[in-house]
Order: structure tokens, then sequence, then C-alpha cells
């Protein structure tokens, strides 16, 4: 029961033993002495629903606080549980970062055993070629060498035959 209740409530008892009142003093004298008695009575009455009333808001008050207590329970043990939650998630996370790490780590090893043969190989290719450039460089050495030579030769001959052929035209 709300203290706004039991306020009604109390109002509307004092309306109740106002109008009792009022009633009692229109009867006449005769029932004077039983309107005294009555109106005692009533007001005993009123006064135990007073106390009454004020028991049910020490009760209410009393329950209210028992749930708030309860509750501050209840959230404590929720946080409680949820940071015990939270520091497992925290670790499987952590354990989890460990993995990939790991995983990360054999992978980038792996790669850098490709790489190293892939740069031995460019490197066994680029000796390769660099001996074979040189082998066709002194082919052509001697190939141009000999075209030379059958140049000459062939331009002295043809210069031989020229000049032979310019000798009797000048005579």
């Amino acid at each position: 029961m709300d203290r706004e209740t039991a306020d009604d409530i109390k109002r509307h008892l004092d309306v109740v033993a106002q109008g009792l009142r009022g009633e009692i003093h229109a009867v006449d004298e005769k029932g004077d002495r039983r309107s005294a008695d009555l109106e005692r009575h009533i007001e005993a009455v009123a006064e135990g629903l007073r106390l009454d009333l004020g028991g049910v808001r020490a009760e209410l008050g009393d329950r209210i606080e028992g749930v708030h207590a309860e509750l501050g329970d209840q959230i404590g043990g929720l946080r409680a549980e949820l940071l015990e939650q939270i520091g497992g998630v925290r670790a499987e996370l952590g354990a989890e970062i460990r993995d990939v790490k790991r995983h990360s780590d054999v992978v980038a090893e792996g790669l850098r055993s490709e790489i190293r043969l892939v740069a031995e190989g460019v490197a066994g290719m680029d000796e390769k070629f660099t001996q074979e450039f040189v082998t066709v460089r002194e082919e052509i050495r001697e190939q141009f060498g000999e075209v030379k030579s059958l140049l000459r030769v062939t331009y002295g001959e043809l210069d031989r035959r020229v000049q032979a052929l310019e000798k009797p035209a000048s005579s």
C-alpha cells in the first residue's frame, strides 16, 4: 500500500468520523450520553486505524528496504558474474591471438624460405645468364672477326678488280 492510498483512507475515515459526529449531535438530548460513548468509540476506532496505518507504513518501508537490499545483492552477483565472463572472454581472446600470431610466424617463416629459394634461383640464373652472355659475346666477336676478314678479302679482291678495270681505261 502506498502513501497516497494510506492518506486517502485516513481522509476518508476522517470524513466518515466527522459525518458520524454530525449525526450524533442531531439526536435529541437523550442520546447525548450514547452519543458521547459512540464518539469515544469512534475516536478509539479511528485511533486504532491510525495506528494500523502507521504499522502498514512501517511494514511497507521494511519490505521496500528488503527488496532494495535483495536487488542490490542480485545486481552485485550479476556484476561479479559478468566480470568473470569478461575475464574468460579475455583469456580466450588472448589464446586465439597467440594462436593466430604463432600461425602467422609459421607462414612468414615458410615465405622467407621460399623467398630465399627464389633469390638463390635468380642469383643462379643471373650467373648463368652472365656466363651465357659472355659466351655469346665471344662468339659474336669471333664471327665479327671472321666477317671482317672475309670482307677484307672480298674488298681486297674487289679493289683489285676495280683497279684492273680502271687501268685499261686510263691508258
